[in-house]
């Protein structure tokens, strides 16, 4: 049977690269791109030197400042990095264009079929990483190897800035001596779990049968089982469609006012279903999520009989959602969100809907006028109080969620 040849690339922590690139003088200093330390959201990305200080993505910006009060907390540009993102894969394509884009900043590339091309895929491999580190200036880890899985894994061990090739025969050795908290999909729970069982390392899963793990995790047992021996049967996607996409805000402080609650989930389902139109995509699901001041967080969504990246519909929804089921909370809101997920490439079901069209060709000049003078400059009707939103999340930047995308 002919060998895979799966090349996986990862930008190094990607946003605090981009930003030190721009501005030379962050270069060895840590990084924090997400915010200011004084407010409630998260870190987006941390550079390695403010890693060496316990801080990490998904961080609040707090706990961040508290183990490293000398880093430097940058709001970030979601434009400059998806600039930089297309960049990338532009860099890529000249190689093969079995590209699939995992994200913003991480994409996987199948060398199978180039082997006329390329007499050594491993040394090639290694000299596609060099040469788009070369050409972007900034670190990449990559990993090759005979499938997503494994090569994923082997760029997780890479980081930062190294190359490892996982030969075939070699995964299980490979595999080994990981920590089970490396596979996709465990979590801290279902590591709690193992460990209680004496289970730390991948090879220690060798052990245990598939029916067992069935009886303890489900469905997602098998999938442990067979992640665990490296099998993976995924094959890389040309076309990238997210399982969802999302928009998401933290307050600077516990809000009551649901007037500017609902603002909020205007102000946030216009930016979604702006993304939505800018990656030509459509949802059947659309959820919100709340969080209350107790950190108790919940989530509720609507299926529809057809996709949609319509603001009004994706709104009015989101509208619906919230007053019949958290508009008599006893609590203030913390945090709120709108996801649109069972995404398909567009589709125009609506075209006998009174006033689609008018109001499709008036998003579209939208999204013309705020790529050239930014998202706050035009404000649709049913985005009540929210010259205050955008400058309130102008103060915040990036504390805003403007990129969530998950596969």
């Amino acid at each position: 049977m002919k060998n895979k040849w799966i090349l996986h690339l990862d930008i190094d922590s990607f946003f605090a690269s981009v930003e030190i690139l721009q501005n030379p003088s962050l270069r060895g200093k840590p990084v924090v791109v997400g915010g200011m330390p004084y407010e409630r959201g998260v870190a987006s990305t941390a550079s390695y030197e403010a890693r060496k200080y316990g801080v990490h993505s998904g961080m609040p910006l707090k706990k961040a400042y508290e183990l490293c009060p000398n880093c430097i907390f940058l709001r970030g540009s979601y434009h400059l990095y998806k600039e930089f993102s297309e960049k990338f894969f532009s860099l890529l394509s000249r190689y093969t264009p079995d590209i699939e884009e995992a994200s913003l900043d991480e994409a996987y590339l199948d060398l199978t079929h180039c082997n006329l091309l390329y007499p050594s895929i491993p040394s090639q491999a290694k000299k596609i990483k060099e040469e788009v580190e070369k050409e972007l200036k900034i670190g990449i880890s990559a990993s090759l190897a005979s499938n997503k899985l494994l090569a994923k894994l082997g760029t997780s061990k890479a980081k930062p800035g190294g190359f490892i090739y996982i030969e075939p025969g070699k995964e299980v050795e490979f595999l080994g001596e990981l920590t089970i908290d490396k596979l996709p999909g465990i979590g801290l729970k279902t590591q709690m779990i193992f460990t209680m069982m004496g289970v730390d390392r991948i090879k220690d899963l060798w052990e245990i049968s598939k029916e067992t793990l069935k009886s303890l995790f489900g469905i997602s047992g098998y999938e442990i089982f067979f992640q665990s021996r490296g099998i993976d049967e995924r094959i890389v996607e040309r076309e990238f469609i997210p399982k969802s996409m999302s928009r998401e805000t933290t307050f600077l402080e516990d809000l009551w006012d649901r007037e500017m609650i609902l603002a909020h989930f205007a102000y946030l389902s216009d930016r979604l279903a702006s993304s939505l139109r800018e990656e030509s995509l459509s949802s059947f699901t659309v959820e919100i999520k709340v969080r209350l001041s107790d950190f108790t967080t919940y989530t509720r969504r609507q299926s529809l009989i057809s996709p949609t990246q319509d603001m009004y519909k994706i709104y009015e929804i989101a509208k619906k959602l919230y007053l019949k089921n958290f508009y008599s909370s006893p609590f203030p809101l913390r945090l709120v969100g709108v996801r649109a997920s069972d995404l398909v490439r567009e589709i125009n079901l609506h075209l006998f809907e009174e006033n689609f069209l008018k109001r499709e060709n008036l998003m579209k000049s939208l999204d013309t006028v705020r790529r050239r003078f930014g998202f706050g400059s035009v404000i649709t009707a049913i985005e009540s109080r929210l010259e205050e939103i955008y400058e309130f999340e102008q103060r915040r930047g990036f504390t805003l969620k403007t990129a969530s995308l998950t596969k």
